[in-house]
């Protein structure tokens, strides 16, 4: 096995965000029926284990692949194989038996949890989910390796390997315990929604396998490769510089989701505070999840770019090329809102529409849910550009930043909602208000603190501008269109027809007002074919 390639930033990118894509529309393939089979009450159970699932996973994990990656990409860079073979093996060692005892707390606290959560029935999802904990740490730890090395091809499939198992057997485990029990049995619905995320456990394990066997099978040259470098770093050293990067990245990200896991308990709460009973509560967050769910699926274009930029800037920084650095930045920046900008104000635009092409046996859940995703339009944009900027500053070694940026604007949030989620004029309405602010408040002080990193101010303006403008003019074509071809065709072909418009639009306007640099597109794959088209036309900045 010969040594992989190391891929472009946007070339790396680009893998991950088609794996991200196919994971998405897995996933939608996934939830959607799942939904629709478990309604809005399961879908609160799936969420509320979700969440606690989420919050687990990033103590676990979140800083191993970031650590890795910019020690494995800094040793490579200075010509030290060696001490990035040694890296895994540290981080290995290190958060297995942490993620193992974080399995084992989640399957033995399950039932607390869930009453902590107001929702007592979802201890059975909880449980289900609860062995995943340790296979994403060993996922983690390859992944983190192979990203550092520019390669992003194992992150892509593996992902589309839990993807693919949660679909198939998450759908066919809910199917075969929703036949098995009648509807006159409480527990149906919520043992329906333990299979489903049983599914995420298979996946786990099956996607760990790939990645170890996948490793091991380029071992041998990997150790011919170290012998011809330094002697590595002692274990010490390597495990003190994985902690002082992983801790901060760790804490950083659970803060959001501490706040996102205490939200959910708030929200549930709360929403009893506002009059409804324990059925409208879970009717009412279930709703609130499917624009959720909605509003998440942008960042499988955005995360997989902050992936990919960690070892190219972090390469930038243990060279010190600093200005070359920014421009690999302000590149990131254009590319990112052109990609966020136009998906949040399209989502915002066309709620109700996309709501009813999506759930169309459940008109009363779609009435509710559309003016929540109409409001978490722009927030889109902002947890975008919060994904970005935090890896930038990871990629910079400012891990510490967003520790402190994301515990300003997940407290910001927790009170909004604590506040306005009880109030009967507001209920459920009052949580996109809270997301806005939490994003759009870290989103700003994270630039900040970029800015003043590099010593010059991020082109911020000049990134968000012409998405801007070009994304506001295609979605006011989407919403004309769709107006007028709902007088003659019913919804699936006048949402289609709205969405071919206003791609269009968008491309024409993108490429009119020049909208892509020179930089950004000799970043992506076939860059010199892509170049010369857009000089023969005069598309590039």
């Amino acid at each position: 096995m010969q040594k992989s390639r190391k891929q472009g930033m946007f070339e790396g990118a680009f893998i991950l965000m088609i794996g991200g894509i196919l994971v998405k529309i897995i996933g939608a393939m996934f939830k959607l029926p799942l939904q629709n089979l478990i309604g809005e009450n399961g879908t609160a159970y799936f969420t509320v284990a979700y969440d606690i699932y989420t919050w687990m996973y990033i103590i676990t994990t979140a800083g191993l692949p970031v650590a890795i990656s910019r020690m494995v990409s800094a040793y490579n860079a200075k010509g030290r194989p060696a001490d990035s073979e040694r890296t895994l093996s540290v981080a290995f060692r290190t958060f297995m038996t942490f993620g193992v005892v974080c399995s084992a707390a989640m399957i033995f606290f399950a039932g607390p949890l869930a009453e902590a959560m107001g929702s007592p029935l979802s201890r059975f999802a909880i449980m289900a989910i609860a062995p995943s904990i340790m296979f994403e740490v060993a996922m983690s730890c390859y992944r983190g390796f192979y990203q550092g090395e520019k390669n992003m091809t194992p992150t892509a499939i593996s992902q589309i390997i839990v993807a693919l198992a949660k679909l198939i057997f998450g759908i066919a485990l809910t199917l075969v315990i929703l036949n098995l029990l009648p509807e006159s049995n409480e527990l149906r619905v919520p043992l329906a929604a333990a299979g489903a995320i049983a599914g995420v456990t298979v996946g786990t394990v099956l996607g760990a396998i790939y990645l170890g066997v996948r490793f091991s099978k380029g071992k041998r040259v990997r150790k011919r490769h170290a012998a011809r470098g330094p002697q590595p770093l002692p274990r010490k050293r390597i495990f003190r510089k994985l902690l002082w990067i992983a801790i901060p990245v760790t804490i950083g990200a659970s803060v959001l989701s501490i706040t996102n896991l205490v939200d959910t308990a708030l929200l549930m709460r709360r929403l009893g505070v506002a009059g409804l009973d324990q059925r409208e509560v879970e009717f009412a967050y279930g709703c609130y999840s499917w624009a959720r769910t909605l509003f998440n699926l942008p960042t499988a274009l955005i995360v997989p770019l902050g992936v990919a930029v960690v070892p190219t800037i972090s390469e930038q920084f243990a060279l010190r090329r600093y200005d070359l650095a920014k421009n690999y930045i302000d590149s990131t920046l254009r590319v990112a809102s052109l990609m966020s900008i136009p998906a949040g104000m399209g989502l915002a635009v066309l709620s109700k529409p996309i709501l009813t092409l999506l759930y169309p046996s459940r008109p009363d859940g779609v009435e509710m849910a559309a003016p929540l995703l109409t409001m978490l339009g722009p927030a889109v944009v902002l947890v975008c550009l919060v994904s970005i900027t935090n890896a930038l500053l990871q990629a910079m070694g400012r891990e510490r930043v967003p520790i402190i940026t994301m515990l300003i604007g997940g407290t910001l949030k927790v009170l909004c909602n604590y506040f306005l989620v009880a109030n009967p004029e507001w209920k459920i309405n009052a949580a996109p208000l809270g997301t806005n602010l939490c994003y759009g408040v870290i989103t700003i002080l994270n630039l900040i603190v970029i800015s003043r990193a590099l010593g010059k101010g991020v082109n911020i303006l000049g990134a968000i501008t012409k998405p801007l403008v070009s994304a506001a003019a295609c979605c006011a074509a989407a919403y004309g269109v769709y107006a007028l071809l709902s007088n003659f065709f019913g919804n699936t072909l006048s949402l289609l027809g709205a969405l071919v418009v206003a791609v269009i639009v968008y491309l024409v306007l993108v490429l009119a007002m020049k909208a892509l640099r020179r930089m950004d597109v000799q970043m992506f794959p076939k860059a010199a074919k892509i170049e010369k088209i857009l000089d023969k036309f005069g598309w590039i900045g």
